[in-house]
């Protein structure tokens, strides 16, 4: 039979069990054969490649024997694993917690579907073992183990998702902000040219009258009535707009008492 790369060679396993086995690893999973138990389950994935698996083994033999690879100490051996992605599922945790931006919380969250595919599976496998060996209290508290660390991946991920998501928000409404402020000082600039450039538009269609000589200023420009009446005009102008500012201040003023005393009649219905 054709030997399977990642099985130890020392390994006797029955032919019901290698017959099951392809030359890649597969998804996690328990194999049950002839009193035989083999759990098939992954290696941590690793940032670089996710979509790479690599087997990590467990085989518990007829006489209760448990082999490990490529960890060692047979059962105690799982237990190393299991603390491997609880340790991994911490940092993670503590890297959203300190998350500042939407590309931070972004990376995490790259990083957390495959884990929560991988701890998904195991609790399974794990699961499963438990179901095939009802007796075995250590196989019961390592099945726990898994459960809390499926859950433990599924919060880390939701807590990142919703930082990421808040982030973006966030982000949007101060562009909105400043993109409102800069219509506000457009607006205001786009007044104060109306009002200052207007008159020296006007003055200067007639600013110049051409002679032979060269240029001389119309009588009616050196007059000073003309002038009275161009300061007048701007007089009244920047009256009117500051009239015009304190009703609108006023009416929003009048409007907020009016609500303020409706809440407040309601308030001691």
């Amino acid at each position: 039979m054709e030997r399977i790369s990642y099985i130890p060679k020392t390994w006797d396993l029955p032919g019901a069990i290698r017959k099951r086995l392809g030359s890649s690893v597969g998804r996690q999973r328990l194999m049950n054969e002839d009193g035989h138990l083999l759990l098939i389950l992954h290696q941590l994935p690793k940032e670089a490649d996710d979509e790479v698996r690599t087997a990590v083994l467990f085989w518990r033999n007829p006489t209760g024997d448990w082999k490990s690879s490529p960890v060692t100490g047979g059962l105690a051996g799982l237990e190393t694993y299991l603390t491997s992605y609880r340790k991994v599922i911490h940092e993670l945790d503590e890297r959203v917690e300190n998350a500042k931006t939407a590309r931070q919380y972004f990376e995490v969250i790259r990083q957390m579907y495959p884990l929560q595919r991988a701890t998904r599976h195991m609790a399974e496998v794990l699961q499963a073992t438990r179901q095939a060996m009802p007796e075995e209290s250590r196989i019961i508290n390592m099945r726990d183990q898994a459960a809390d660390l499926e859950r433990a991946v599924e919060l880390v991920a939701a807590d990142a998702k919703a930082g990421m998501e808040f982030t973006l928000a966030e982000s949007a409404n101060q562009h909105a902000i400043s993109a409102e402020a800069a219509t506000r000082e457009a607006k205001r600039l786009n007044r104060l040219a109306a009002f200052f450039l207007s008159t020296s538009d006007f003055g200067g269609c007639f600013w110049n009258e051409p002679t032979r000589g060269g240029f001389k200023i119309p009588k009616f420009f050196d007059s000073p009535s003309y002038w009275r009446r161009i300061g007048f005009g701007r007089l009244l102008t920047g009256l009117g707009e500051y009239t015009k500012s304190r009703v609108r201040r006023c009416q929003k003023t009048a409007g907020m008492t009016f609500l303020q005393n409706k809440k407040g009649s309601f308030s001691a219905s």
